[in-house]
């Protein structure tokens, strides 16, 4: 089988197979274009996303620092430290030997009297 065409019928021929080619460069370019301006977007969103979150957590941060900057100026006056209850024990601890020799000393001047 062999297949005559015309001059004009082979020029036109190719044309239009240039022209679909074209044509559908011209669309995945055009595609793809779009695709990659998509991307973008959503790349500068979550970017954004992300920048915000940022910001959000350095508040958090400030606000816990300044909560432990209130702790720490809190903590001397609402709770007594170790060596302060055991400096106050030996003094308690001191009046009451204090109290019981002379307790003593007064139960030995009874019993003298006697």
């Amino acid at each position: 089988m062999i297949i005559q065409l015309e001059t004009w019928q082979v020029i036109t021929l190719l044309l239009s197979v240039i022209g679909g080619l074209w044509g559908a460069i011209k669309h995945f370019i055009t595609r793809s274009e779009q695709n990659l301006s998509q991307n973008f977007n959503i790349t500068n969103q979550k970017i954004e996303d992300v920048g915000k979150q940022a910001l959000k957590a350095q508040e958090e941060i400030r606000d816990l620092e300044r909560q432990f900057l209130h702790f720490k100026a809190e903590v001397p006056q609402t709770y007594v430290g170790r060596d302060d209850y055991i400096r106050g024990q030996t003094i308690i601890e001191a009046k009451l030997d204090a109290v019981a020799s002379q307790l003593l000393n007064v139960h030995k001047e009874q019993v003298q009297k006697r």
